[in-house]
């Protein structure tokens, strides 16, 4: 009878707790900023690699918001060859912007800062390996943050940040300017490390609050607008 009580606790924790674990994951989930600004549901961002990344990052980010960050994701901003920019995340902090490429990426990773291409590199099995290219980052991030310039304050300064998945490896990236490139659990130190650095500028609120209304436009864009950007870059 002791044995049957036992098996019955045991299979009743091993049901109960994945459940906790989930409600608590959605609670916390549904009380971020990151849900607030998107409106993107628990379940679309947990079966999306590229918005599941986006979410990891502002994770590691959250902290900022106490000091009066804010964040905006997925925005799409308009160029002017008629296409659009792709922006991950901005983070709006009183010494500038903060614009973030997020690559939720497995493997190896690879790139120069100068070379266009980068590659990652994925194992197969058996000792062999894939490689991917994808484009340069740091130069597409380059491109985002040309494209908000023409939006707000020309003094306002703006930092690039690229920031992969601790799921990969940096094996051999060379970056010699002031791009910040890192992992996701390093990126809130990272940020930190810049901000001690700045010490020339301090948005005021009221400025904040208009760059961050400018930009708020270009996020939660139409389906129209999404699949647009999707055929400019095929």
């Amino acid at each position: 009878m002791e044995g049957i009580i036992f098996i019955i606790l045991i299979s009743t924790f091993i049901i109960v707790i994945p459940i906790i674990r989930f409600v608590l994951s959605y609670k916390v989930y549904k009380n971020s900023s990151y849900y607030e600004t998107t409106q993107n549901s628990y379940w679309s961002v947990h079966c999306d690699s590229g918005l599941y990344g986006e979410y990891s990052l502002y994770r590691y980010l959250q902290l900022f918001e106490s000091i009066g960050c804010k964040f905006l994701f997925n925005l799409y901003v308009p160029r002017d060859n008629d296409k659009t920019s792709e922006i991950d995340v901005i983070m709006f902090h009183r010494k500038g912007l903060f614009v973030i490429e997020s690559k939720n990426y497995s493997g190896w990773i690879f790139g120069n800062e100068r070379n266009k291409q980068w590659t990652q590199t994925l194992p197969v099995g058996y000792g062999k390996s894939h490689k991917e290219r994808f484009y340069n980052p740091i130069m597409q991030n380059a491109t985002h943050i040309r494209a908000i310039r023409k939006y707000i304050d020309d003094t306002i300064p703006i930092y690039s940040v690229i920031a992969f998945s601790d799921n990969c490896t940096l094996k051999d990236v060379t970056v010699k300017s002031n791009v910040i490139v890192t992992y996701y659990s390093h990126l809130q130190r990272e940020i930190k490390d810049k901000l001690f650095e700045i010490s020339n500028y301090s948005m005021t609120p009221e400025l904040m609050n208009e760059t961050y209304q400018k930009l708020l436009k270009f996020a939660n864009v139409d389906e129209y607008t999404k699949f647009q950007h999707i055929s400019d870059i095929k």
